[in-house]
């Protein structure tokens, strides 16, 4: 049985996380970076994705942005620089013998998938596969509208950064997931007229697009989508919903690829005509 274990930081420096451990686990396999969502429920995702581990034989990784050193983690590059956090955190299990040197998968629900696309754009070579499931708010690869959207609007150094690093962002397997039920314009949805103008006004409107908008980039820069889209029966926005419903523990630790395995597009007939 997977053993859970608490892994206490550095406040404001690396923060504390929940590391699982698989029964017959293997450092040499690549681990999964498990990100939670505003509510911070962390103990709850680990005892739901624990089984995984034992599954797969991969580590889990959750990082706790707690609400006094990191408030607005899902920027990623906010002004505490939770994206640093990230990766001295890494580095630190490195160091440790934990985790071994492959890249790491990155999952994220709600918060934490607003944090897992900006992480892996702003970092492409330390982030292999990305499962992003329903967050609040995007920013897309789309240069006709607002570039970068949720990323410290006005940085010009940043913007070129995310210009430059595109390509490589969209050169990995993305999973974009919500669920069908998740429309509901709750607190923690950004409601402002240009948002949703650009992203729609719930959850479900915002994953098509996004996702539609990232196949429309990867066809641009002469790539071919490696992008799918799920839309989970019967689930609301909540993580034990989805897992319990849709079985997401499957999405956000999967099996490792076959070798030389290439996802392709799919999930057209969910995105309807947005792409």
């Amino acid at each position: 049985m997977a053993r859970i274990h608490f892994r206490h930081g550095i406040p404001g420096v690396v923060p504390s996380a929940w590391v699982i451990h698989p029964d017959a686990g293997r450092t040499d396999l690549a681990p999964v970076v498990a990100v939670h969502g505003l509510n911070r429920e962390t103990e709850v995702m680990a005892n739901l994705l624990a089984p995984r581990a034992d599954a797969t034989g991969r580590t889990l990784v959750l990082p706790i942005f707690d609400l006094a050193s990191w408030r607005r983690y899902q920027l990623a590059a906010c002004k505490q620089r939770s994206d640093w956090a990230l990766v001295s955190l890494l580095r630190v299990l490195r160091d440790e013998g934990v985790i071994g040197h492959d890249r790491p998968d990155i999952s994220g629900f709600s918060g934490g998938a607003q944090f897992a696309h900006r992480f892996a754009w702003l970092y492409p070579d330390q982030v292999a596969r990305l499962c992003l499931v329903a967050p609040g708010w995007w920013t897309f690869p789309d240069a006709r509208g607002a570039f970068p959207l949720a990323m410290g609007e006005g940085c010009n150094a940043r913007e070129f950064r995310l210009r430059a690093n595109l390509k490589h962002f969209l050169n990995r397997e993305v999973h974009v997931s919500v669920g069908a039920l998740d429309v509901q314009q709750d607190r923690n949805l950004r409601q402002d007229a240009q948002t949703n103008a650009q992203q729609g006004v719930n959850r479900v409107a915002r994953a098509r697009r996004w996702t539609a908008a990232a196949i429309r980039a990867a066809r641009r820069v002469g790539m071919q989508p490696r992008v799918t889209f799920d839309l989970m029966p019967n689930c609301v926005h909540s993580f034990s919903d989805c897992v319990a419903n849709a079985r997401l523990d499957r999405a956000f630790v999967p099996d490792l690829p076959s070798e030389n395995q290439t996802p392709l597009f799919c999930g057209q007939d969910q995105l309807e005509k947005v792409a």
